[in-house]
């Protein structure tokens, strides 16, 4: 079964094989009289302009309606000159009421109908009596008949194009939406899972180390170690917590979750802590560690993703590059932000792990670039101002 489209497709290229063909009985009818001449420049004339106009028309270009008006004007008063030069050229009348039709606004194509077919019963054999009439007649009612059935085609193609593009429309919001609630399902789920194993768990340190704390002896040596577990512990159970009052899908978890959450400090104020700790640490360990910081301040979520590099770029200082100094510099340049975090240890060779590909997919999906080269892990992130 024919498609719609392919019928309106059919019914166009069929208009004008119709035109060929009447126009080559005309011709015909020219090579038998004496003096063809005449007809045949009027003829090559006529499909001059009609093939210019129906090239014109297929290249989809936008073309103001007087320009169309125009060219059927012309073709008609060149099948007017044919039809006085020779009566075979007549029945092109049915494609030019045609073409009227489609082309005229309103009731000028009425009139334009009327006057075609005024024109060819006037160029009729007399002799024919009522078939001169009734032929032509018949043959203009139908050509309107057909012009309309195609617009009716066209409108339900039309309908049906625009229903196919709604209903495409509401399938990708759809599927945007189930993912959207499969992504906040998920991250619920994380962030119960959260909640009810690591931040208990760390919770459990913590309070295991105040308890340790007041059972050790002043200047003891292992205080300063207990220090540096408590400390390192009580972050991370402030990071869990902001994770469970971010993804949670309980109302009243995520508010909870959010009254025992610290509140969001500066950027550089969130570095130095993070630094602080990086030195604690290596001093426990035996080792000694300077990390420098200097950072501007940066909006929402940049910062977050900055405090997330600097996080994993001081945790691998401290467990693989063996270094004594590192560098944070976080800078902004217009709707762009950098962070880079520098050491003077072995640097990074072999594969990158889980971390750093963890990092990057979190620098990408914000819009921003990670690098790591030898000893520097360097990340450009967008910037915007809230």
């Amino acid at each position: 079964m024919l498609s719609t489209s392919r019928i309106l497709a059919f019914l166009r290229v069929s208009l004008h094989v119709l035109v060929a063909v009447l126009l080559t009985v005309g011709v015909a009818g020219q090579l038998r009289d004496d003096d063809p001449v005449t007809g045949l420049v009027l003829t090559a004339c006529f499909a001059a302009v009609y093939l210019v106009g129906t090239v014109w028309h297929n290249e989809g270009k936008p073309h103001p309606q007087w320009a169309e008006v125009a060219w059927l004007g012309v073709v008609c008063v060149l099948w007017v000159c044919l039809v006085v030069v020779s009566s075979d050229f007549m029945w092109l009348e049915f494609p030019l009421v045609m073409l009227a039709c489609v082309v005229l606004p309103g009731w000028w194509e009425l009139v334009a109908t009327v006057a075609l077919l005024s024109v060819t019963l006037s160029a009729a054999d007399p002799a024919s009596g009522a078939v001169a009439i009734i032929g032509p007649t018949i043959g203009t009612v139908l050509a309107v008949f057909i012009v309309h059935a195609y617009r009716a085609l066209r409108a339900e193609a039309d309908h049906y194009k625009q229903m196919a593009e709604d209903l495409g429309a509401a399938q990708r919001e759809a599927a945007k939406a189930e993912h959207a609630a499969g992504v906040a399902d998920e991250r619920a789920r994380l962030a119960r899972e959260v909640h009810d194993t690591m931040a208990q768990g760390l919770s459990s340190i913590v309070l295991l180390g105040r308890a340790m704390d007041k059972q050790l002896a002043a200047g003891d040596p292992a205080r300063e170690t207990l220090d540096v577990i408590r400390t390192t512990a009580s972050d991370n159970l402030d990071e869990a917590r902001r994770f469970v009052a971010e993804n949670s899908a309980n109302t009243a978890e995520n508010e909870a979750a959010a009254s025992t959450s610290p509140t969001r400090r500066p950027l550089p104020e969130r570095l130095e802590r993070l630094a602080t700790a990086a030195e604690d640490r290596q001093r426990a360990l035996g080792d000694v560690l300077k990390v420098r910081i200097d950072a501007v301040d940066l909006p929402e979520p940049a910062a977050s993703v900055v405090e997330r590099i600097v996080r994993e770029g001081l945790s691998n200082i401290v467990r693989h590059a063996g270094a004594s100094k590192a560098v944070i510099t976080v800078d902004r340049v217009g709707a762009t932000g950098t962070v880079d975090v520098f050491d003077n240890g072995r640097g990074i060779t072999g594969k990158e792990g889980y971390g750093i590909k963890g990092l990057r997919a979190r620098v990408e999906e914000i819009g921003g670039e990670l690098s790591v080269e030898g000893n520097v892990l360097a990340a450009t992130l967008p910037v915007e101002d809230q």
